[in-house]
This record gives structure tokens, C-alpha cells and sequence, in this order.
């Protein structure tokens, strides 16, 4: 009687991970098919138009994240879409050791604690708007010796906070 438990149990637990097995690899073959352009909403295949030679070569989970991207961009602002869109032209036209730098400051913020980047996140959206544009356009005019004097400046500055915190 044992053996016929212990053998009845153990064809139920292969007959379970084959069942998932199986069910995995069904849930993998729909969705390889990733997303057809023509199920993308007439938005997002203007937004995603220069991609649409392309499309079907693109991995299922790439397609899927740009129909997201475009979803999200649609639903912006154009006030914000316009800024974005001045950012990506202003980026695109960088040279590869400013690119370089800016990739290095993203890398620093997400090494933050996440309430010290919740901190900063928040100290921006409390500025007032023109005092950003005013911000911006200084640190845009900066050489890069000056941002580098800035960035050692702020760092003090939070290293004094730091302190005083304690």
C-alpha cells in the first residue's frame, strides 16, 4: 500500500510539472508572435512609423515595448513632447564624450538610495517652472570645467547636509 501511495504521488508530481512545461511552452509560442503593426492603433503606428520596415524583424518583447513607449508618449502633453523631443535632438548631437558623461551621471543616480533619488525627484518638481528653464539653459551654456566645478559644489553641499543630519 506504500509503495503504491508513494508511486501514486510521485506520477502526480511528474504529471504537474508536465502540465506547467506544457503550458509554459504555449504561453511561449503565442506570444512569439509579438505585435502585428496592423493591431497598433493609428497613433502609435505614426509614432512608431520610421520602425515599420523594420517591424517584423524585431524581437517579440522589443515590439512590445515600443507599442508601450508609444502608448506613453501619445498620452503626453505636447508642451512635454515638444521638450522631450528638443532633449533627443540636442542629445543626438553630442559628441560621444559628453553622451559618455551623461550616461555616467544617469549610473551614479540610480546607484542613490532609493529615498535619496525620491528626494531629489522631489526637490525638482517643487521648482517653480521658469526657475528650470533658467537652470537649464545655464547648465546648457556651461563648458564642461564649469559643470564639473558645479557638480563638486553640490556634492559638498550634500556631504554638509549629510552632517548636519546627524
Amino acid at each position: 500500500m506504500l509503495l503504491y501511495t508513494l508511486h501514486h504521488r510521485l506520477m502526480q508530481s511528474v504529471l504537474s510539472v508536465s502540465l506547467l512545461l506544457i503550458l509554459l511552452q504555449f504561453h511561449t509560442l503565442a506570444r512569439a508572435d509579438g505585435v502585428n503593426w496592423e493591431n497598433l492603433s493609428p497613433q502609435q503606428q505614426e509614432t512608431l512609423a520610421p520602425m515599420k520596415d523594420d517591424w517584423r524583424d524585431l524581437p517579440p518583447n522589443r515590439q512590445e515595448r515600443l507599442r508601450q513607449g508609444a502608448e506613453r508618449w501619445n498620452s503626453l502633453p505636447p508642451e512635454q513632447r515638444n521638450r522631450l523631443q528638443d532633449r533627443m535632438h540636442r542629445y543626438d548631437n553630442m559628441s560621444h564624450e559628453e553622451k559618455a558623461r551623461i550616461k555616467e551621471r544617469m549610473q551614479e543616480f540610480k546607484r542613490l538610495p532609493p529615498d535619496e533619488r525620491e528626494a531629489l525627484r522631489n526637490r525638482w518638481k517643487n521648482i517653480p517652472p521658469e526657475q528650470k528653464e533658467k537652470m537649464r539653459e545655464r547648465l546648457h551654456h556651461m563648458s564642461p570645467e564649469d559643470k564639473d566645478a558645479l557638480k563638486q559644489k553640490w556634492r559638498e553641499k550634500k556631504n554638509k547636509r549629510k552632517r548636519e543630519d546627524r
